[in-house]
C-alpha cells in the first residue's frame, strides 16, 4: 500500500468507523436532527486543524461544508460533557493507528528495523481535571492537573509509532514505555529521563539497540581492566588522560549488571559547558533549593554517550549525529504546542476549554500524517511550513473524504504542491537532515 493510500485509509477510518465507536461509548448524538457521530468529528476536528483557533462561526462554516446548516449559537451548545468524553475516545483510538512511509530521508536510517526517539511533553489542564490526570503543583510541573504524552517518533518512517496518555505528575522513569520492545534490529534514542541499566540489558537480549547519555554516578568499568570501577570523578580523570578528540572505549555500565556496551565521549568547548552550567545551576536551585555539587558542574564539560550499536554498524561521528537527532521530537512537541497551540486552555468553561484540547490534539495527530504522506522522504522541506500548508486543504479533504479515489487525488495534489513548495530555508551550518545525509559535515569544535 503507498504511503498515500495508507493515509486516505487513516483518515476514512478516523470519519467512519472510529468516530462511530466514540459516539456509542460516549452517547453525543442523542437525537439524530442534524449531527452525526461523523459531522460533528469533522467538524470540531477539521475545523480545528484548518485553524487552530477557530471561533464558533469558523466551525458553524466548517460545519456547513460537511453538509450540517447550524448557526454559531448551535456549535457553543454543542460544548457539553458528552463531546469531551467523544473527543477523547476518539483520540485514544486515533493513536492506535500508526502510519509511516517506507522512504526514510537518509540511508543511515535504514541501518536499523526502526530508529524509535522516545520523550514526552507535559500539557496543563483545567484545575477540576486533577482527579484524573493530577498535576505536580506550583510552577515546575504544570499545575494541579495535567496531562503527559509519552510518545514514539520513527524517524525511519515517520511513524508515531505509540503516544501514551500519562498523569502530569507521572515521572519518565516510572512510564510503561520505558520497557517497550521494539523488536530485534531496532534502536531506541531517549534521554536520561529513561536511563535504566536493567531496561538495556533486556534490550541487549532481545536484540535490541539503545543509544543514551551516561546518568552521572553511574560506575562503569574498562573491558580491558575488568578490575577498574570508575566513579563519575575517576571517570572525569581517566578520560581528561585520552588523546583530545572522540573517545570511543568498550566499558561495562553498572557494578549489578556489568553490561558491556561503548562509551564514546568528546570535551565541548569551554563556551558551551558553561551555558550547560548555567542550565543546571537554574534547574537545580529551582527543584532543590540548592546548588549542584563541584563534580556535578565539572560533569557539563563532557558529553558522555552510551551505546550497545557495535562500531560496524555506526562510527563515532553517526552515534554523535543520531543522539542529535533526537531533537526532532522535541521539534514534533514544538509544532503541536506552536502552531498547532494544543496546550493553550481557551474558552469560557472547563469543557470548553477540554473541547479545543482533544480537538487541537486529534487535528495535530492527522497534520501528522499528512506531513508523513507528503514529504517524508524528502529532507529539502521544511516541516513547520508543510504543517501550515496542509490547513489549506483542509475543504477539500472534507469534500473528498467519503470517496477514496476522490481522497487519494487530494492527498496526491497536497503531495504535488508540498513538492514544489515548502522548501527549508537556507542555513549558515547544515542541519540534522543534512548531518545524516553526510557525517563528514559534522564540524564543531573538540577540545
Amino acid at each position: 500500500m503507498t504511503i498515500v493510500a495508507k493515509v486516505g485509509d487513516a483518515l476514512q477510518r478516523v470519519f467512519g468507523e472510529i468516530a462511530e465507536l466514540a459516539d456509542k461509548a460516549s452517547k453525543v448524538v442523542r437525537r439524530k436532527r442534524k449531527f452525526t457521530a461523523l459531522t460533528l468529528a469533522k467538524t470540531f476536528v477539521l475545523g480545528f486543524l484548518q485553524n487552530p483557533k477557530a471561533t464558533n462561526e469558523d466551525l458553524a462554516q466548517v460545519a456547513a461544508q460537511c453538509g450540517v446548516q447550524v448557526t454559531a449559537q448551535a456549535i457553543d451548545q454543542r460544548h457539553t460533557a458528552a463531546l469531551v468524553e467523544f473527543l477523547e475516545a476518539v483520540f485514544r483510538e486515533v493513536i492506535q493507528v500508526v502510519v509511516g512511509d517506507n522512504r526514510s530521508f537518509a540511508t543511515i536510517l535504514e541501518r536499523f528495523s526502526s530508529v524509535i526517539v522516545l520523550d514526552s511533553t507535559t500539557i496543563t489542564l483545567p484545575g477540576d481535571m486533577k482527579d484524573r490526570f493530577p498535576g505536580c503543583g506550583g510552577r515546575y510541573g504544570g499545575g494541579e492537573a495535567a496531562l503527559k504524552l509519552q510518545t514514539e517518533l520513527d524517524l525511519r518512517c515517520g511513524a508515531l509509532s505509540h503516544v501514551e496518555i500519562e498523569p502530569g505528575r507521572s515521572p519518565d522513569n516510572a512510564s510503561s514505555r520505558k520497557d517497550s520492545r521494539h523488536g530485534p534490529g531496532s534502536l531506541r534514542i531517549a534521554d536520561l529521563g529513561y536511563f535504566d541499566v536493567a531496561v538495556f540489558g533486556e534490550m541487549t537480549s532481545a536484540g535490541e539497540y539503545f543509544l543514551s547519555r551516561l546518568h552521572f554516578g553511574t560506575i562503569v568499568g574498562l573491558l580491558d581492566d575488568p578490575d577498574a570501577e570508575l566513579s563519575a570523578v575517576a571517570l572525569m580523570s581517566w578520560l581528561s588522560e585520552q588523546e583530545p578528540g572522540f573517545i570511543d572505549q568498550p566499558i561495562w555500565l553498572s557494578k549489578e549488571y556489568r553490561l558491556s556496551c561503548r562509551l564514546i565521549a568528546w570535551r565541548l568547548p569551554e563556551e558551551q559547558a558553561n551555558r550547560r552550567r548555567q542550565k543546571l545551576r537554574k534547574d537545580t536551585l529551582r527543584k532543590h533549593g540548592q546548588e549542584p555539587s563541584a563534580a556535578r558542574l565539572a560533569w557539563c564539560d563532557w558529553t558522555v554517550l552510551i551505546t550497545n550499536v557495535p562500531v560496524e554498524i555506526l562510527t563515532p561521528k553517526e552515534v554523535t549525529i543520531l543522539y542529535r537527532a533526537r531533537w526532532q521530537v522535541e521539534l514534533l512537541f514544538k509544532r503541536w504546542k506552536s502552531q498547532d497551540i494544543i496546550a493553550v486552555l481557551s474558552g469560557s468553561t472547563s469543557v470548553h476549554q477540554m473541547v479545543r484540547f482533544w480537538s487541537r490534539l486529534i487535528a495535530a495527530v492527522i497534520q501528522h500524517w499528512l506531513l508523513v504522506g507528503s514529504v517524508w522522504g524528502d529532507p529539502t522541506k521544511s516541516w513547520s511550513k508543510v504543517c501550515e500548508a496542509v490547513r489549506k486543504f483542509v475543504g477539500r479533504i472534507i469534500i473528498a473524504l467519503p470517496c477514496r479515489l476522490a481522497l487519494e487525488g487530494v492527498l496526491m495534489d497536497l503531495r504535488h504542491m508540498v513538492e514544489k513548495t515548502c522548501r527549508r530555508n537556507k542555513r549558515t551550518k547544515p542541519g540534522t537532515f543534512e548531518l545524516l545525509n553526510n557525517v563528514q559535515l559534522l564540524d564543531f569544535g573538540l577540545t
